[in-house]
């Protein structure tokens, strides 16, 4: 429903001042032009042997020409020659003419909407010609199984085969053969390496319990001594041995080093002791020697100087025992504040070690949980899954079904469809491969409960020989 783009060319030229004017024998041009736009019109939509009706997604371009008898031309309306997308709300928003309900028309009749709209809208006293191209039709959808579901650009004429092609045909067991052995080998490392971490994560609590308590050594759990024989659990015990002996040997020689600077201090405090004692013998022999003295002079028996330098002399004593008694009281806080860095370190290590054990806990925990759902996924991987490729392969000798889900008016319809059924864009096409079982199969099929008897530490040996020696 377009015009001929050379036709166009040839009937309309415009410049900056508006449509050109025809050529001599313009008349006959003319009317050649308004038959061919008219066939143009009545031509049904691209690629639908019937009527297509239009819908949300759909994207189309206009051409609108006028025929103005008076001026003898043909008008091009350039401003509204473009493409178009119909919006979610099914209208077609467009200048001079605003929204158009679009959703559930043909082109022709949109176009019939427009045209009229434009005479309303803009006073013209005949309508327009509009012609309505869909230049991009709404995608389709395929799910089910086929290789490579989703959503896709619509074809002209596209039919259910021509769709299953596009989504890379029917799924079959080998692919899902392939996926579920990457699962199973995902699978197995997965448990390996969460088996591997709780054999550290409880190495490392029994590390953490033992530098809590103060003890000589380290007491592992039952899980681990039972498995000491094996290569990865003894790695890891020795690993912590060798951690809490260089702990307990770095707080040991932090504790040596206050300690001794303890004793320090309270040998020096009893030396300045001894000083302010001498220092106050002095001062009392000196005081006793300056009474005589002074009694002396008063008497005129000895002389004013030596009086002086007694003075003197008991002034200097009495500052030395000031100064040792200074040094004393400095000595007993500095004794004072040993003592509690000596408290400060023992409870730093010990607050440290509670919040480690803390957290190694509930990352333990964490790791159970975890382990024992990877347990059951690789169970199911290995045991429940290749019964079900098993029974799949078998019913892959049946015919697909497929059916066609399709919006109407009055809501989504399923239409049964085959290989060569018309899909619409829109449409969404379900394939489905029927798969029977009885009960017999089912019960095959089940996973059963995995054994509480299950080794929890079971693959970390694997796990272990995977790691490179410098990261061990």
């Amino acid at each position: 429903m377009n015009l001929n783009r050379n036709t166009a060319h040839e009937l309309s030229r415009k410049d900056a001042a508006g449509p050109s004017r025809l050529r001599p024998g313009g008349r006959l041009l003319a009317t050649a032009a308004a038959i061919a736009l008219g066939m143009a019109l009545s031509a049904p939509a691209s690629g639908f042997a019937g009527e297509y009706l239009l819908g949300a997604q759909d994207k189309v371009r206009l051409k609108i020409y006028e025929w103005r008898a008076s001026k003898d031309v043909i008008f091009e309306w350039g401003a509204l020659n473009d493409e178009f997308a119909i919006a979610a709300d099914g209208t077609l928003s467009l200048p001079f003419a605003g929204e158009i309900r679009a959703a559930g028309v043909t082109p022709g009749e949109l176009g019939d909407a427009i045209s009229s709209q434009l005479m309303v809208s803009m006073g013209l006293g005949r309508e327009p010609d509009v012609a309505v191209e869909v230049v991009e039709f709404r995608p389709f959808y395929i799910v089910g199984d086929v290789t490579d579901p989703g959503e896709f650009p619509y074809r002209p004429g596209l039919t259910v085969l021509q769709a299953l092609t596009i989504a890379k045909g029917l799924r079959r067991s080998e692919q899902d053969t392939v996926r579920l052995e990457r699962e199973i080998i995902s699978g197995r490392g997965d448990v390996g390496l969460l088996a591997l971490s709780r054999v550290s994560l409880m190495a490392r609590k029994a590390r953490l319990e033992a530098e809590l308590e103060g003890a000589e050594s380290i007491t592992f759990p039952p899980e681990l001594i039972s498995r000491q024989d094996d290569r990865t659990v003894a790695i890891m015990m020795e690993q912590e041995r060798s951690v809490f002996d260089a702990r307990r040997q770095g707080l040991s020689t932090q504790s040596r080093a206050l300690e001794e600077l303890k004793d320090f201090l309270e040998k020096e405090i009893e030396s300045l002791k001894r000083q302010v004692s001498f220092h106050d013998r002095q001062v009392e022999i000196m005081q006793k020697e300056l009474s005589g003295v002074s009694s002396l002079v008063e008497k005129g028996y000895a002389g004013a100087n030596r009086e002086m330098s007694l003075e003197r002399a008991l002034v200097e004593t009495q500052s030395g025992r000031l100064s040792a008694e200074t040094a004393l009281l400095r000595a007993r806080q500095d004794l004072s504040r040993t003592d509690i860095s000596i408290l400060e370190l023992h409870n730093n290590h010990a607050n440290e070690v509670t919040v480690q054990l803390r957290e190694t806990e509930t990352q333990l925990n964490d790791a159970i949980r975890k382990s024992q759902t990877a347990q059951m996924l690789l169970h199911d991987s290995e045991i429940t899954a290749p019964r079900l490729l098993a029974r799949r392969a078998r019913a892959e000798r049946a015919e697909p079904r497929y059916v066609i889900v399709r919006q109407t008016g009055d809501g989504p319809t399923e239409i049964e469809a085959e290989e060569s059924t018309a899909v619409m864009p829109g449409d969404t096409v379900k394939v489905e491969i029927p798969l029977s079982f009885e009960t017999d199969d089912y019960l095959q099929i089940v996973p059963g409960p995995i054994s509480a008897d299950d080794d929890p530490l079971a693959g970390a040996s694997a796990s272990m020989e995977s790691i490179p020696p410098a990261v061990r």
